[in-house]
C-alpha cells in the first residue's frame, strides 16, 4: 500500500498543469481501495489520507528570457555605438585630409601668385593685363583659402562627432561591465 501511494503521489507531480494549478489537493481511498487525488473534498464519511496545500512557483524561464533579451539588446547597442564611432572617426579623418589638401592648394596658388607678381613687377608695358591676371590669381588664392577654412571647420565638427560617438561607446561598455 505504501509503495502504491508513493507511486501515485509521484505520478501526481508528473500530471498535467490543471492539477498543478490547484491550491489544495486531497488524497483519499474509496471503499473499492482506489486512491484518488482531487481538488475537491472527498464524499462525506471518507477519511482524508493527506491534504496538500500547493502554491505554484513562478517559472524562472521568463526571467531568464528577459535577461537574455536585455543582454542581447545592450550588446547590440554597444556594437552599434562602436560602429558609429568608427564611421564618425573615418569621416573626421577624411574631412581633415580634405582640409589639409585645400590648405596646400591655397598655399601653392598664393606662392605662384607671389612669384608671378615678382616676375612681372618691372614690366610696365603689359601692366593692365598683368593687373587683371594678378587680380584673378589673388581671387583664386582667396577662394582656395576660404574653402580650406570651411573644410577645416567641417573637420573640427566631424572630429567632435567622432569623439562623442566614441564616448557613447565607452559609456555603453562601462554600463554593461557594471551590470550584475
Amino acid at each position: 500500500m505504501k509503495k502504491g501511494f508513493t507511486f501515485i503521489f509521484a505520478l501526481f507531480f508528473l500530471c498535467g498543469s490543471h492539477i498543478l494549478s490547484a491550491q489544495t489537493l486531497f488524497t483519499w481511498t474509496d471503499e473499492a481501495g482506489v486512491v484518488h487525488i482531487t481538488e475537491n473534498k472527498p464524499p462525506e464519511g471518507i477519511k482524508i489520507e493527506e491534504k496538500l496545500h500547493y502554491q505554484k512557483q513562478p517559472s524562472k524561464r521568463p526571467l531568464e528570457i528577459e535577461e537574455n533579451r536585455k543582454k542581447e539588446q545592450t550588446d547590440l547597442e554597444k556594437s552599434e555605438a562602436i560602429e558609429r564611432a568608427k564611421i564618425e572617426r573615418r569621416k573626421a579623418n577624411k574631412a581633415k585630409q580634405k582640409a589639409e589638401d585645400a590648405f596646400k592648394k591655397a598655399n601653392q596658388i598664393k606662392k605662384e601668385t607671389d612669384d608671378y607678381i615678382k616676375k612681372v613687377k618691372y614690366k610696365s608695358r603689359k601692366r593692365k593685363s598683368l593687373r587683371i591676371k594678378m587680380k584673378r590669381r589673388m581671387e583664386e588664392s582667396n577662394k582656395a583659402i576660404a574653402e580650406a577654412e570651411q573644410l577645416k571647420q567641417l573637420a573640427i565638427k566631424a572630429e567632435k562627432k567622432a569623439k562623442d560617438a566614441e564616448s557613447e561607446a565607452i559609456k555603453i561598455e562601462e554600463e554593461t561591465t557594471n551590470e550584475p
